[in-house]
């Protein structure tokens, strides 16, 4: 499908009159437009993107209506748990799952299986995409991996999250690995970042950033650049309790932000039914996109659960 023919699939989006379904078959339609180039891509070997002026699709919801809850995320480590296993963690309390798209390197092949089921169990969904800073692929394309391998569930995932760490060295560059770090190194993983937050914002799909101080300085310098952008915290100070730390404190604040939406308390632990390594979660449900075709239901279930 053309960028032209993708304007006019906005374009008729933008004309409905129903203000309620406009925002759900808007953000449909982009998704649709960008799943059938992903394709049309992968078979021509060209990786074309979408109209540039897509734009991301918001709606304001209140903060009674969407309440702070525990989630997981989960890699390909996690292989493909059924159905059923998706329904006992909702039972046990947990409200959402993030799954990894891309690792790096890799498509993460389970992908499109994990959200598909969590999705039918009644739990909220959102994806994330670890940034290589050693690779050829810029950002952009490193995000239109993690799309590939979420398939037509990209359609329903709350946000995408875009992974910026040091766990992995030997994906970060020559320049990032040395101490103290190349500012000119910095600059271009500054640069990869914006790729890969302005194509998946061109996507349809509301960005996130997931990192924490020491790796946020060493890849970026701690560039402010980004702090409009919500973040996803890695940090099992304060446990399960969003605001701690404090990151307005001198101490812990880094990269301009002042308070997160979403926290990683608890890593690498393995849940009781299903056995799968997750790691632990607490999000403002704001966050999720709340246009979104998922959005809706699961918080009412959220509310008769709690």
């Amino acid at each position: 499908m053309s960028p032209a023919e993708i304007v006019i699939m906005r374009n008729r989006c933008a004309e409905s009159r129903d203000p309620t379904t406009k925002a759900v078959a808007c953000k449909r339609s982009l998704l649709i437009c960008a799943a059938l180039q992903l394709l049309c891509c992968s078979v021509s070997g060209a990786a074309t993107q979408p109209a540039s002026d897509a734009r991301t699709l918001s709606v304001t919801v209140t903060a009674s209506e969407a309440p702070f809850a525990r989630g997981i995320d989960i890699s390909p480590s996690a292989g493909e748990p059924t159905l059923g296993d998706f329904e006992n963690i909702r039972q046990q309390g947990y409200r959402f799952v993030i799954v990894a798209g891309w690792g790096g390197v890799n498509p993460n092949g389970h992908a499109h299986a994990q959200l598909s089921r969590a999705r039918s169990a009644g739990l909220l969904t959102a994806g994330y995409c670890y940034l290589n800073f050693a690779s050829p692929l810029d950002g952009g394309r490193q995000v239109r991996e993690a799309l590939a391998a979420f398939g037509t569930e990209s359609t329903w995932l709350g946000f995408l999250a875009i992974d910026v760490e040091t766990s992995a060295w030997n994906q970060l560059s020559p320049g990032l690995q040395s101490d103290p770090p190349d500012a000119a190194a910095q600059r271009r993983a500054v640069a990869r970042i914006a790729e890969a937050i302005q194509q998946a914002q061109q996507m349809g799909l509301s960005a996130i950033i997931y990192t924490k101080k020491d790796d946020w300085q060493r890849v970026t310098g701690d560039t402010q650049q980004f702090r409009s952008l919500p973040l996803w915290h890695p940090k099992t100070t304060g446990g399960d309790d969003l605001n701690q730390p404090d990151l307005a404190s001198p101490g812990y604040t880094f990269g301009g932000w002042t308070s997160r939406v979403g926290k990683q308390f608890e890593l690498d632990t393995v849940l009781n039914r299903p056995s799968i390594p997750v790691d632990l979660d607490v999000f403002d449900l704001n966050v999720f996109s709340a246009d979104g075709p998922n959005y809706r239901g699961a918080v009412e279930r959220i509310f008769a659960a709690d």
